[in-house]
């Protein structure tokens, strides 16, 4: 028998060795792995001969998770089944099965990418398909059991590092911009009022006539409040930005909550509108969605209440 060597997943995520470790390291497996062996006992009864090898699908499933999520979503559904199928050894039933436990893993993990990976590998399927992920479902012990993305990128602490850095670059370049309108209105502020001070004031009066003299400058009551500069962030799309939507943006969604006893789910769907306009980026997960909110407003409820909605 041929013998084909599957490719490494070292880049995006190390294999382990046994059913303990996966359980070990990723505790929402367990639920993954029971379904697998009742899957492979409905196999016997019903005379399918298909070996089931556990960890060897799991691993699959779960590189492609941490390669789906740390990449691009490609969009072209043959990239995933092409690695599914070099991760298990170029096996078409092994390949099948992992894609299925893959759905299963996407469709308890919070955030929009894995709403929309889950989607794409459902796309244009056989019927046999789907009848193994209506299957599959049926062994698992636990519907309620969910993931974060997070979760799927334990191997990669660097480049989650960098993404942390790249978003800490982000928002220093947008706090820098802030300030430089902040410093260029000012300094417009300061040119206005030197050009009154300086105005033509001398009407026919003494020079020893100094009160009347002083009465005719247009000297500012008080002082004249400088205006700030609009917040802005890194969850503002480019279109946003083009667009000077921020300030609007950052309004509606402050006033989103007032008076509203469901305060999380009102704040959500103001989010969700402005996505499908395309001023909000929707490809942040719900952690830092809120983390980036608090910094441009003021929110009166806590991250569990916003994430139980954003990933609805």
């Amino acid at each position: 028998m041929q013998y084909y060597a599957r490719i490494e997943h070292g880049d995006y995520y190390r294999d382990r060795w046994s059913e303990e470790e996966l359980r070990s390291d990723f505790p929402g497996d367990e639920i993954l792995i029971e379904g697998l062996h009742a899957m492979q006992v409905h196999f016997y009864h019903n005379n399918v001969s298909i070996e089931i090898p556990v960890v060897k699908v799991m691993n699959a499933a779960h590189y492609l998770a941490a390669y789906m999520f740390h990449t691009v979503c490609s969009g072209d559904r043959l990239e995933y089944d092409t690695l599914a199928y070099c991760s298990v050894g170029h096996d078409k039933n092994l390949m099948a099965i992992a894609m299925v436990v893959l759905v299963a893993m996407l469709r308890r993990t919070e955030g929009f990418r894995a709403n929309q990976c889950r989607n794409l590998i459902l796309e244009d399927r056989n019927e046999d398909f789907y009848e193994g992920v209506t299957l599959y479902e049926r062994f698992l012990d636990s519907a309620e059991e969910r993931f974060a993305e997070e979760d799927f990128l334990i191997d990669l602490p660097a480049v989650m590092e960098q993404m942390k850095e790249k978003d800490e670059i982000i928002y220093q370049q947008a706090h820098q911009i802030q300030q430089l309108q902040y410093t260029i209105t000012t300094m417009e502020e300061k040119n206005t009022h030197i050009n009154i001070y300086q105005a033509p004031v001398y009407q026919g009066c003494s020079f020893t006539d100094s009160h009347d003299t002083i009465n005719n400058y247009a000297v500012p009551t008080s002082r004249e409040e400088v205006p700030t500069a609009p917040k802005t962030s890194p969850l503002f799309t480019q279109k946003a930005r083009t667009e000077g939507k921020e300030a609007e943006i950052i309004d509606a969604l402050q006033r989103s909550f007032a008076g509203r006893s469901d305060k999380a789910r009102a704040l959500v769907a103001e989010i969700f509108y402005w996505q499908q306009k395309g001023y909000i980026d929707p490809h942040f997960n719900a952690k830092i969605m809120y983390d980036e909110l608090a910094q441009i407003i003021t929110i009166p409820f806590q991250y569990s209440g916003f994430r139980k909605y954003y990933n609805e």
